[in-house]
């Protein structure tokens, strides 16, 4: 152990920390890593349990290797526990069998590397060596996941999510990215003039192959900068399981994007509950019609019982003050919430840009100025002054005339 500690005393050492249960295997692992440069940091005689996890999660190291031979089961529960805790944490798989089905499912829980036995010098010196890129980026923050969900089909998320993240990547100055999870009838691509070769099933597909490297040959780039990550541009049915693949994916997009906007699509089921479960921030998009608000109040009263409502905020898209049976106030309370947000009614503007391919965002419009606005509030930029017209419509504050009332939607 002193040989591993002595031999990389410098700022390029690579820390790492050891779950080796056997003792013999745990020695002998130190004795192949002795000339590596490397510290070792930490060792676990037992997989830990998942009240151990906050210290594991918490250990001030590159790299964390498990070894698989002891107990395969609880040894992927290990890598799983971490890497959901920790993102940015590089676990490596170590194992004595060259087994591609164990090696599938070790990427599936998180690993990034895998090493077998015997090491091959050229193998250990690249894995050590994309560690320490990673190292690089350890100390950033995981990017922010912005969730779009529409109360029920046809309130125009996807045109707002993509518009949004151009706005977003125009103010922030960030890398942004575009997800649709519509897997069959996806529009975020369509709507920016753009056509992919591959598409989000792709990545869902290939847990075992996700990392910075492969995602960015899935993903199609608009001129302004911003990434999409497309849906398929056949239709289709795809039974395979993706939950692995979904959690795996939006770890690697946190770790290269600093906002990723997530249209949520058709996706249901245990994958929609993984995002709402990671959403910095989610954007309920409803408008003023009868059913678009009950399904809106149904969802803020199921996020508020699993204490998921903290980021969220209320689109109110197609707004338009005088026409409608329902009123603002009425809206309002039958949410139970206020409304933070409001996109102005402008059906043929939102047209023409589908059909041309030019989003609206591209130019400026009531729209454009309504999606700003939100797209610096995300990013922390102080907002623009309110514009009002001699009509009592502005974009962020409103005359309210009379209008009839809806009475508040019961669960």
């Amino acid at each position: 152990m002193p040989d591993i500690q002595d031999s990389a005393k410098s700022s390029n050492a690579i820390s790492v920390a050891l779950i080796v249960p056997s003792a013999t295997r745990r020695l002998a692992l130190e004795t192949a890593l002795a000339g590596s440069q490397l510290t070792l940091s930490d060792e676990f005689d037992t997989y830990p349990s998942p009240e151990d996890l906050p210290k594991i999660v918490r250990l001030d190291c590159d790299a964390i290797i498990v070894d698989l031979d002891e107990d395969v089961e609880a040894a992927i529960g290990v890598i799983q526990n971490i890497c959901s805790h920790n993102v940015a944490m590089t676990v490596i798989a170590y194992s004595s069998r060259n087994d591609p089905n164990l090696l599938r499912r070790c990427m599936q829980a998180g690993a990034r590397e895998f090493l077998i036995e015997p090491f091959l010098p050229e193998t250990v010196s690249d894995a050590f060596r994309r560690i320490a890129s990673r190292r690089l980026s350890r100390d950033k923050a995981p990017g922010k996941v912005l969730l779009f969900v529409p109360s029920k089909g046809g309130v125009g998320v996807t045109t707002i999510a993509a518009n949004f993240a151009l706005a977003l990547t125009k103010e922030s100055g960030a890398k942004v990215v575009a997800v649709d999870m519509d897997f069959q009838l996806g529009e975020i691509a369509l709507g920016l003039g753009l056509t992919a070769a591959f598409s989000v099933v792709d990545a869902l597909l290939n847990p075992g192959r996700l990392d910075n490297e492969f995602l960015s040959t899935l993903l199609v780039r608009h001129s302004s900068g911003l990434a999409i990550l497309s849906s398929p541009e056949d239709y289709n049915f795809f039974h395979a399981p993706f939950d692995a693949g979904a959690d795996k994916l939006f770890r690697v997009l946190r770790e290269a994007f600093d906002y990723v906007i997530v249209d949520i699509g058709t996706c249901h089921g245990n994958i929609q509950e993984m995002l709402f479960g990671i959403a910095d921030k989610l954007y309920l998009v409803t408008e003023m019609t009868f059913p678009s608000l009950r399904n809106a109040h149904r969802l803020i009263s199921f996020l508020s019982t699993k204490d998921q409502s903290r980021g969220l905020e209320v689109v109110l898209n197609r707004f338009n003050l005088r026409h409608g049976d329902i009123d603002e106030k009425a809206a309002t309370k039958a949410l139970a919430r206020p409304i933070n947000w409001r996109i102005p009614n402008a059906y043929a503007a939102a047209r023409t840009a589908q059909d041309s391919g030019v989003p609206l965002a591209m130019d400026d419009s009531p729209i454009t100025r309504a999606l700003v606005q939100m797209a610096k509030a995300a990013c922390g930029k102080p907002l623009s002054p309110v514009r009002k017209s001699s009509g009592g419509f502005s974009l962020f504050g409103f005359r309210t005339p009379p209008a009839p009332t809806l009475a508040p939607v019961e669960t």
